[in-house]
């Protein structure tokens, strides 16, 4: 994983673009541009490593572009629980359950992800409170989404 400064990742993605992203839809740009300037952003490739199974998590990422696979237990298990398109998250549940994450979570591709950490998510109900429920809302909108692609999978 290679960290790109916010400089270089304007040079590919537009606040407008990640604003059609399911996670930053309906957020004002001010919001979207006070995450990504307090974010880690990652330029990742295949087989590196997101989450491993069992980590507690710190955070969750944002698939902005590519694709990750989370699996169920390790990568090497090959029990795929979930693709990740852009727009959608990792990490948040087991964030907020306070449990550690079910399994390797790795881009199948070239990728591009956002780190959005305990101390930023949490942050942003000082900063904008109504922003922070509509991203709360999107993430809450995002699991479900998840949830119910794995269970007509099931």
């Amino acid at each position: 994983m290679v960290r790109l400064s916010r400089a270089e990742f304007d040079q590919d993605y537009t606040i407008d673009m990640l604003r059609e992203l399911s996670v930053f839809g309906a957020l004002k740009r001010d919001c979207v541009d006070h995450i990504l300037d307090h974010c880690e952003i990652y330029r990742c490739e295949s087989g590196d490593l997101l989450f491993e199974s069992g980590q507690p998590p710190k955070g969750f990422y944002v698939q902005i572009a590519g694709e990750s696979t989370l699996y169920c237990g390790p990568q090497l298990q090959n029990r795929i629980v979930n693709v990740l398109k852009p727009g959608e998250c990792v990490g948040f549940i087991s964030m907020l359950s306070m449990n550690p994450v079910i399994g390797d979570v790795t881009p199948s591709t070239g990728s591009v992800v956002l780190y959005i950490n305990n101390p930023l998510f949490a942050s942003l109900p000082e900063v904008d409170g109504e922003q922070a429920f509509i991203l709360l809302m999107n993430l809450t909108r995002n699991i479900c989404r998840a949830y119910i692609k794995h269970a007509i999978q099931e």
